[in-house]
């Protein structure tokens, strides 16, 4: 089932998931326990594909993989803007996530902005 979420967990990761909602200490889980881990799981990979997809989104605008460098004000301001259209006044949202005002957004800022 988890290979069919796209996971491929290792004979460890197994036994810790197992060992997480063995409940009753049996060494083997029942149904109800593993449903507890299959929604774990969905859980631990929705918060890997949204940090994987909000890095995406900062180094595709201008910042590096490791969340390091920043983003232009206006790179951004003409993303959302012209590529994008939208008609949001996104520098009065920049203005509020900026706060150090230097223009230059940085990860924590740039996420801020985007959650």
């Amino acid at each position: 089932v988890l290979e069919a979420m796209g996971q491929k967990p290792t004979e460890e990761e197994l036994f810790q998931m197992i060992s997480e909602v063995d409940d009753n200490m049996s060494g083997s889980i029942d149904f109800g326990e593993f449903l507890k881990v299959i929604e774990k799981q969905k859980e631990r990979a929705a918060q890997f594909d949204d940090e994987s997809d909000m890095i995406d989104a900062f180094v595709a605008c201008g910042g590096k993989p490791d969340k390091s460098g920043h983003v232009h004000r206006d790179t951004l301001i003409k993303i959302i803007k012209h590529d994008f259209g939208l008609t949001i006044d996104i520098e009065d949202l920049i203005n509020k996530i900026d706060t150090d005002q230097s223009g230059e957004i940085e990860y924590s800022e740039f996420k801020a902005l985007l959650s």
